[in-house]
């Protein structure tokens, strides 16, 4: 695992993170991912979090230009975009197969800049899949090394709560989790 800044990774090709997981923080807490749809990573995801493959990776997205290349907005979901950038995940209907992609916009600059330089990432929380989420450098270090090939150490604020998620696949909202958002 490489410890980073935020401006030495994005100096980075785009191409260089092809099959690489990378941890960073977001705004509310660190998260590790890929670049969008990149099996090797998404498997190393997986692997890392021994992760149930029944359960998807959602994508962080920089803004919602690129949330709208990705899925399909149906204009009533526009009212909760308010929301955005911040704690509110959405699923969407994937517009690149069948079924749905769960689509967020942190509220943090430095997941911004990675966002929106390298483009949509496949993210989750770091942590085992179903323990609560690690936000510690050396705790990640030492126990995920060995998978993350880059750590970003750049500091954020955390809000430490998850985001809540909501559907928007339907002609209704469907409320999934309550986080930091209330609905």
């Amino acid at each position: 695992m490489e410890k980073i800044t935020v401006d030495e990774l994005i100096k980075l090709p785009k191409a260089a993170l092809k099959g690489k997981i990378i941890i960073f923080p977001t705004d509310t807490v660190y998260g590790v991912g890929c670049l969008l749809n990149d099996k090797e990573g998404i498997e190393k995801i997986y692997q890392m979090k021994k992760r149930d493959y029944g359960k998807p990776i959602a994508v962080l997205c920089a803004n919602i230009k690129q949330v709208n290349e990705i899925s399909d907005f149906p204009e009533y979901a526009n009212k909760y975009t308010i929301h955005w950038p911040g704690a509110l995940t959405i699923i969407l209907n994937n517009k690149s197969h069948d079924g749905t992609i769960a689509v967020r916009i942190p509220d943090s600059n430095v997941s911004y800049r990675i966002l929106k330089n390298f483009g949509p990432m496949n993210t989750t929380s770091v942590n085992y899949s179903g323990e609560p989420e690690i936000n510690n450098l050396d705790e990640m270090e030492e126990k995920f090394g060995q998978y993350v090939d880059y750590l970003v150490t750049d500091y954020e604020i955390f809000s430490n709560q998850p985001s809540t998620v909501i559907s928007c696949v339907s002609d209704e909202l469907k409320i999934i989790r309550n986080g930091g958002i209330k609905f």
